[in-house]
């Protein structure tokens, strides 16, 4: 054995025994066993001695990957249903009983004996196909008489179908807006993924308790039949162990190292995170990494760290700070491209979905009050303190100075000008403060002004999950609920009418959340009259619409936030921490500073305040820049307004006559000033690789933008039948287009005539080069290939990347 893999053994043993093998009993573990003519390096046995694994071990510098085929005579020598492949660092599982359906796929740790006898048992019954469980809209009516699935949310379940069934993907990512029903899509998901026995168990993980409460509530009525549990309570009274749907704060599967205490690595076949872009980093990462199974992530506000960055460059410059940037980045952790989610239905789908309205956007009121709007000037609102002049940013309010006429000012402007209900009540409403401290000044002055109208929801206050959920139902007679961040994400309160900003924002991530709350459709029932909740109100008393329309720079790479200090160890099995309340540093994207011990004196002011700008902004539907705060985004609004300049341009899309709009759209529209539109920019914007014209229409709404899985589909269906191909030629064309639309180093070999290309790995179950020898017109074939627009624009893209 060489040296360099000796060390992998080492780090293989570790790693055998932390998943629960006993390297001393070789009626567990073999080592060096004979099969054939070689020696197989580890066999994993089960309780009656059967073979139930293949360990192929390699030296750390070689992909373990490579020894598929050494390990596969070694399994069928042996009998073997499994074989891993592992260097000590990377492994690679594959369940050879299964081998026809499933290559080889990563995993991140071994799976215990346990996994490997229930994934033996879960072969004598293998799962069906996910997409063969049929969903209409009607799905789980069974469960409740007036659920009803929407069509986009239909779409995003075929979309991880296809992915999962089709591509053997493992890792999806959706992309949804606040409010548009990713708990009841999530649970028809699982229900999915439990009927055609693709999983037997669900983990679906959550930051807080309280919206793993909130998600209990919807998944016992969706899915009670599968026992739904709150792992937290459900640990200490023995409900586990029947439950098929386990919720779970991230928290509480940290705490102690639960999860490995109480769960092995395969114990979930499907793990959902909620939230996702605050799951996957620092010690939650290890969490997450720990259970080897089918994941999804669930958010409406992915962390983008690769967006607007040089990746070559950064390599080269800083190669810790580029890992950091992809250890980060929600869409390459779900193995989805920069910006490229496995589905994505945002605000405006949401608004503009043709079967919708789904959501409302707000009405904004910028309220700015004399010191509010000293201190967004540059040079901040100067003040004596102490007879000595101070300056006072907008950050700094609250925090560094006290302003009780500002904060009464805002109290009553926010009074006079909210949104009432249809009975006249002022609507219900959230009042987001700078920190607890002021949140629960804003409740005295609020009570002061009109008794009995507000109430403080913020983590220091007894039972405050409890006045949440109360407060969400109807069942106080407050009005408003000042928080902090409490309430900012996951708080679902569908009547809500007013949002009161009286805290600067300065991250977009936060803005869209705090949004979020109140873009939910809600229809209020006034005796035998109903009325439907057109808009929520936005009362904007920090200019933050304006900071995210007019000044923030949305070309600018996210910031990376730094690693926290190490904790102080608590005492032994003791609560790990709650996360930072402040919903920006767990997303480290430029955010509002932490609320610091304050000082011991901070000043207070103790002069007058007046509001001296009152505007109204109706945001259409379009949404603002920060929803749609993308490339894509500024290129359908000018695309429409350019459409309606030019009526030659919109005969043609009328006639669908593709080669005039190509034309009229090359030599007027791209390449203009600002945005710099192009055909390549746009590719690699939607991540689709369509023409121009498919790009117009779905920009006006004609036509939806073809997926690059469909423009992969009809490109091998179109060569297929041209030249009446064979089911096993047919094979090497789909695999062929489906590399080349995912890579583009394999794209330029491949058009530069490089037959090297087939070796990869991907090839090998289609017989490899050999294989191909026998595909006779594969040049003619191959060349149809090259001409096709997928290529062609594949290629456009591929060079702008370059």
């Amino acid at each position: 054995m060489s040296n360099p893999e000796a060390f992998s053994r080492i780090l293989i043993d570790r790693a055998l025994t932390d998943s629960g093998w006993n390297l001393l009993n070789p009626k567990q573990v073999r080592f060096e066993v004979n099969a054939a003519s070689k020696r197989a390096d580890y066999l994993l046995l089960d309780l009656l001695g059967r073979t139930l694994c293949v360990l192929e071990a390699k030296s750390e510098d070689n992909d373990p990957y490579d020894a598929k085929e050494q390990a596969r005579g070694y399994a069928e020598n042996l009998n073997a249903p499994f074989i891993i492949l592992s260097n000590g660092r990377d492994h690679w599982f594959w369940n050879y009983a299964r081998a026809e359906q499933q290559d080889a796929y990563r995993i991140e740790r071994l799976p215990s004996p346990g996994d490997l006898e229930r994934l033996r048992l879960k072969n004598l019954q293998p799962p069906r196909p996910l997409g063969s469980e049929a969903v209409a809209p009607d799905y789980l009516r069974a469960q409740k008489h007036d659920l009803t699935l929407r069509r986009y949310q239909i779409k995003a379940m075929d979309e991880i179908a296809t992915g999962y069934d089709i591509h053997t993907r493992r890792k999806f990512l959706l992309e949804m807006a606040t409010g548009t029903g990713k708990t009841l899509l999530c649970a028809a998901l699982i229900r999915r993924f439990l009927a055609t026995r693709n999983a037997e168990r669900v983990l679906f993980i959550v930051d807080r308790i309280e919206l793993a409460k909130q998600t209990m509530e919807d998944f016992a009525v969706v899915l009670p039949e599968f026992n739904p549990v709150i792992f937290k309570t459900a640990r200490l009274s023995g409900q586990l162990l029947g439950s098929s749907v386990v919720v779970a704060t991230i928290q509480s599967l940290m705490t102690a190292r639960r999860y490995r205490e109480e769960f092995t690595p395969f114990y979930f076949d499907l793990v959902i995170n909620d939230e996702a872009h605050r799951s996957i980093y620092g010690d939650a990462r290890e969490v997450v990494q720990f259970f080897q199974a089918t994941r999804i992530g669930l958010t409406a506000t992915p962390k983008a760290y690769l967006k607007n960055v040089d990746a070559s460059q950064l390599e080269q410059e800083n190669p810790k700070a580029l890992e950091a940037r992809q250890l980060r980045d929600t869409y390459l952790y779900f193995g989805c491209k920069p910006g490229s989610p496995t589905y994505r239905y945002d605000i405006i789908d949401a608004v503009k979905d043709p079967e919708g309205p789904f959501l409302c956007l707000p009405k904004i009121l910028d309220l700015r009050s004399d010191i509010t709007t000293k201190a967004l000037a540059e040079s901040g609102w100067a003040v004596l303190v102490n007879e000595q002049e101070e300056n006072f940013k907008i950050k700094d309010l609250e925090r560094k100075i006290y302003t009780p006429a500002r904060n009464l000012l805002m109290c009553s402007s926010f009074l006079e000008k909210a949104q009432r209900d249809p009975t006249g009540q002022l609507g219900k409403s959230i009042v987001f403060a700078v920190n607890q401290t002021h949140a629960t000044n804003l409740t005295k002055i609020f009570n002061d002004l009109q008794p009995g109208c507000a109430l403080t929801i913020t983590s220091r206050i007894p039972e405050a999950s409890a006045l949440a959920k109360e407060f969400r139902d109807g069942k106080r007679s407050e009005r408003i609920a000042v928080s902090v961040d409490m309430l900012s994400t996951g708080y679902n309160c569908r009547d809500l009418l007013n949002i009161g900003l009286f805290r600067p924002v300065f991250s977009p991530t936060e803005y869209i959340q705090i949004k979020g709350r109140g873009t939910r459709r809600y229809t209020f029932k006034s005796g035998h009259t109903e009325y439907e909740k057109q808009h929520f109100f936005l009362l904007d008393f920090c200019a933050v619409a304006e900071f995210f329309e007019e000044k923030y720079d949305y070309s600018l790479p996210l910031k990376v936030p730094r690693e926290p200090k190490p904790r102080r160890p608590g005492p032994p099995g003791g609560p790990y921490p709650e996360p930072p309340p402040d919903g920006d540093l767990r997303t480290g994207e430029g955010p509002s500073p932490p609320e610091p011990p304050p000082p011991h004196d901070i000043p207070v002011w103790h002069g007058t305040d007046t509001l001296v700008t009152s505007e109204v902004h109706i945001v259409g539907p379009d949404g603002e820049k920060v929803d749609v705060m993308t490339f894509r985004g500024g290129y359908e609004r000018d695309l429409k307004e350019f459409v309606e300049q030019s009526p030659d341009l919109k005969a043609a899309i009328e006639a669908e006559d593709d080669d005039t709009i190509e034309t009229i759209v090359n030599e007027q529209f791209y390449h203009r000033p600002r945005m710099f539109y192009s055909p390549d920019k746009l590719i690699v914007s939607y991540g689709v690789p369509a023409t121009t014209p498919a790009f117009v229409y779905n920009a006006i709404g004609k036509k939806s933008l073809p997926t690059r899985d469909k423009i992969v589909a009809d490109t091998v269906d179109s060569i297929s039948a041209r030249f009446n191909l064979r089911y096993n030629e047919q094979k090497w064309v789909d695999a062929t287009a489906q590399l080349l639309a995912e890579d583009h180093t394999a794209l330029h070999r491949f058009i530069a005539g490089d037959m090297t290309l087939f070796t990869a790995s991907q090839f090998n179950q289609l017989g490899g080069v050999q294989a191909l020898a026998r595909f006779e017109n594969r040049e003619v074939v191959f060349e149809a290939l090259r001409q096709s627009t997928l290529v062609r624009q594949t290629l456009l893209a591929a060079n702008s990347a370059a």
